[in-house]
């Protein structure tokens, strides 16, 4: 199978059902969107330190750092806390607060959104203002630590160092000179330390509060974005879905894949006009001159008409092939009729006699019958729907002609396989069937 019948089997097949698909969760979607209360938020804008990031891997990873700060349980309690407010939770907060870099700098936005316009400002404020708090050191538990420490050393050196005149012995000074020496290197250490964190951002004690939280803003719960994602899932859900049901009943992909699979031609198609039986077939003479010729070819007397439109309509369809057929004349006395773009080609017919026909004159035989006389007798061949056959008047060699619409349940090419399989008549073509299919494919069977 090719990829643009598969394509015409889960789209062209299934397309209303994928649109369907589409359709229903943006409508969900909206209907949730305009039920759901109005939401507002406030904006305050924070610099976390004014050591500028120098690659993206910093500047990303301060991001991550101001993140997860600003939704941690401890400053968003600190905020509601400072706030004065009692009837949010820190969860609600902290999934309701968003923080965006600008750019690749070191300055953070920081947004809150609350049913609430005056709450959503007073959580933008006091997060901000304890944002500023832990970066400053308040809050840094690892610049605190170091600064202590650093602090802590400095006392012990002077300590020591004030020691060192007063030394008994030689063995006294050493001791005290080795334990200076001990205490300058972990200053030194804890001062390497501090600068790292400083080169990181984590506790140059430089954040500040650049705009404190500004006026709530109503904020749309329903935006083009969420419309589209919608779509998407609904899409991709839909393909899936037609993608299984064509894996458990598959189709046929028109009436080229139904005419190879049946190993027999298309002889053409029934216009859309078909769709209303009570109005009367009208085939193309090209198709007349398909079928006249396939008949010529198999040497049958009885054309049988088989496929899953109504009963009226395969009739009426046989009852126009059947005056269509008269017109050109008997198959056995004009084995040869062709067309090529409008211009006439010569046939030999039966007993050396010549016959020309134009495509003009087919579509006017096709019309109007007697506009074209045969020279021979009439087209001794019946066109039969198979409802129609019975074994005293159709005593000639059958032969089928499957009348398909497009996209068929691959259950009716089985039915047409196991009927020429079952009656020996041959295949001898395929006329595609304009009209959407209104019966089961299993009338054969219940007889």
């Amino acid at each position: 199978m090719e990829f643009n019948e598969a394509l015409r089997r889960t789209i062209g097949g299934h397309w209303r059902l994928l649109v369907l698909f589409v359709v229903l969760p943006m409508i969900v979607v909206t209907a949730v969107g305009l039920s759901g209360s109005s939401a507002y938020a406030s904006k305050a804008r924070v610099q976390a330190s004014a050591t500028l990031p120098t690659t993206d891997v910093q500047a990303n990873a301060m991001l991550s750092r101001v993140r997860a700060v600003v939704t941690s349980g401890a400053v968003v309690n600190a905020a509601l806390h400072k706030a004065d407010i009692t009837d949010r939770s820190a969860a609600d907060v902290a999934h309701r607060t968003k923080v965006s870099r600008l750019g690749g700098s070191a300055v953070f936005t920081v947004k809150v959104t609350d049913r609430d316009p005056r709450t959503a400002e007073k959580l933008a404020g006091a997060l901000s203002e304890q944002l500023v708090a832990f970066f400053n050191g308040s809050g840094n538990l690892l610049v605190t630590e170091l600064m202590d420490r650093q602090s802590k050393l400095q006392d012990e050196r002077v300590r020591v160092a004030g020691q060192l005149p007063d030394a008994d012995s030689a063995a006294e000074s050493g001791r005290l000179t080795a334990k200076l020496g001990a205490l300058d290197q972990q200053l030194l250490d804890v001062q390497a330390a501090m600068r790292a964190a400083q080169a990181d951002g984590l506790g140059d004690r430089t954040a500040s509060l650049l705009s404190s939280a500004g006026d709530a803003v109503a904020v749309p719960l329903l935006t083009g974005v969420d419309l589209a994602l919608a779509g998407a899932i609904g899409l991709l859900t839909g393909l899936l879905a037609v993608t299984l049901l064509e894996v458990f009943r598959p189709h046929v992909a028109g009436r080229y894949a139904f005419g190879r699979e049946l190993a027999a031609p298309v002889l053409g198609r029934l216009p859309k006009a078909l769709r209303d039986s009570a109005d009367p077939p009208a085939v193309d003479a090209e198709t007349i001159v398909a079928l006249h010729r396939a008949v010529d070819k198999a040497g049958t007397g009885t054309v049988v008409l088989t496929g899953p439109s109504p009963d009226d309509r395969l009739t009426a369809l046989a009852e126009a092939l059947q005056d269509g057929m008269a017109a050109l004349g008997s198959p056995a006395r004009v084995p040869s009729v062709e067309v090529h773009n409008g211009r006439p080609a010569d046939g030999n017919g039966a007993g050396g006699q010549i016959r020309t026909l134009t495509r003009e004159r087919v579509r006017q035989a096709v019309g109007a019958p007697a506009t074209l006389a045969s020279p021979g007798p009439p087209s001794t061949v019946r066109v039969r729907a198979l409802h129609q056959l019975d074994s005293v008047s159709d005593q000639a060699r059958h032969a089928l002609v499957a009348v398909e619409p497009e996209l068929v349940p691959y259950a009716e090419l089985r039915r047409v396989q196991n009927l020429v399989a079952t009656t020996g008549w041959p295949a001898i073509g395929v006329l595609g069937d304009g009209a959407r299919q209104s019966r089961t494919v299993g009338r054969w069977e219940r007889g």
